[in-house]
């Protein structure tokens, strides 16, 4: 029985702590996305795979991509700060989405990664700041009925 009351008087002590408005919408899942933010994740998702290849594969080509894009990537960041309402928001969000990309491949053999990988690999050595924005606009557009659109 004491059991019991400490969990109810846990949950409720936690239950009053203040919860920012970002984490409310994570946790919710149900926060809205202009068409700027849907933009931005698609770069930021297709950056953030670049990177967990690159890595693995040990080569420079998310180095490469990333200082060849610096501006955009900016840019592309601003706009998740500004969906998430905030730059801790915004870096728990993106910690998140390294580790699922990082969890998928868990326990494959780098070679197979890299074999897996090689288009997105020359893919992201070919995108300029004007390409990046073509195929994040693209996938924006044909992932966008995944996401609540603000004010629908």
């Amino acid at each position: 029985m004491k059991t019991v009351v400490m969990v109810a008087a846990l949950l409720a002590v936690f239950a009053l702590q203040p919860v920012s408005a970002a984490e409310k919408r994570a946790a919710s899942g149900k926060s809205c996305y202009t068409p700027a933010a849907i933009e931005a994740e698609q770069a930021i998702r297709f950056m953030t795979d670049v990177m967990i290849v690159s890595s693995e594969c040990q080569d420079t080509i998310y180095a490469q991509f990333r200082l060849r894009n610096k501006d955009a990537i900016i840019e592309y960041q601003k706009a998740m700060i500004a969906h998430f309402h905030s730059k801790d928001a915004f870096d728990s969000w993106n910690t998140s989405l390294a580790n699922e990309a990082s969890r998928q491949q868990a326990g494959k053999p780098s070679a197979q990664i890299c074999q897996q990988a090689a288009e997105l690999m020359k893919q992201a050595s070919r995108l300029d700041a004007k390409a990046l924005h073509e195929y994040a606009a693209a996938k924006a557009a044909a992932s966008g009925a995944s996401y609540t659109r603000c004010g629908k």
